[in-house]
């Protein structure tokens, strides 16, 4: 793999300290990996990858990616966090969507809402927001009607991860046929898809109750900053935001007169995360 010392088209990412109470996630956070996160922040006191927002109307930001992140820092008492701040409308900030994949199908009944469908059913019902789930396995395919407001279908999306997320483990995947994920993984009880949401949609759900859970969602971005290594202790201190950006910003710069900031243009594959 190549990298160069110059960031990609010549500008670095947008790095910025925002305050915690600034920050409105649009899925929810995980319990068990918001915990290990404390524990984390605690014994290294380093934030290595920020999480990335768009700005909102009125002063705050949406997180796109890092809700779990977001949640540990506010929860350990950080009143300000560092953030990637994006443009969410620019054509390289990719939406995508998440299915879970199952290795047993746990499943409960399906209730009244649910309908009996083909495969290439659900994912047209997705598609065209008349439904707001699908589950297929290799017995059948069965698609969840969508209620008709946006705080409502993501009520109903998060009922139907609720009844399998402690029960069993899932895997986050791309949504493709069961033949290719079983060859991947080895084994498939069900797979579980979801309806590829719009960018006004997300900054809608941050001004909600009820968030999306978490892991449906995903956000490409290019440019994305990785392993800042930030110490944490910036964001604890008691001097102003302008004066924690400015410190931010002397971090940056001498990373790069140390030579120690690089840009991969190649799409990368982690198997060590």
């Amino acid at each position: 793999m190549t990298g160069s010392r110059v960031p990609a088209a010549g500008r670095l990412p947008d790095l910025r300290v925002i305050p915690s109470a600034a920050l409105l996630p649009h899925e929810a956070s995980d319990p068990a990996r918001v915990e290990r996160l404390l524990r984390s922040f605690a014994d290294e006191g380093v934030l290595r990858n920020p999480p990335v927002a768009a700005p909102l109307d009125g002063g705050s930001y949406v997180v796109l990616d890092g809700a779990n992140r977001v949640t540990a820092l506010a929860q350990a008492g950080y009143p300000d966090q560092v953030v990637q701040v994006v443009d969410a409308d620019q054509p390289w900030v990719i939406l995508e969507v998440w299915a879970h994949l199952l290795v047993e199908d746990v499943l409960p009944t399906p209730g009244p809402l649910w309908r009996r469908l083909s495969a290439e059913a659900v994912r047209a019902g997705l598609d065209d927001g008349t439904l707001a789930c699908g589950v297929v396995t290799d017995a059948d395919a069965r698609g969840l009607a969508a209620p008709p407001d946006l705080a409502g279908r993501v009520a109903a999306i998060a009922g139907v991860v609720s009844a399998y997320q402690r029960r069993a483990p899932f895997y986050r995947v791309q949504p493709n046929g069961l033949d290719v994920l079983r060859r991947e993984y080895g084994r498939v009880g069900a797979l579980v898809l979801f309806p590829r949401l719009r960018k006004a949609e997300i900054r809608a759900i941050a001004h909600l109750p009820v968030k999306l859970p978490s892991g449906i969602s995903r956000f490409i971005v290019h440019n994305r900053a990785l392993r800042i290594n930030v110490d944490l202790a910036l964001l604890q201190s008691r001097v102003s935001l302008g004066a924690k950006q400015a410190q931010l910003d002397d971090l940056i710069r001498s990373r790069l007169a140390a030579h120690r900031v690089r840009a991969y243009p190649e799409s990368t594959v982690l198997f060590d995360d």
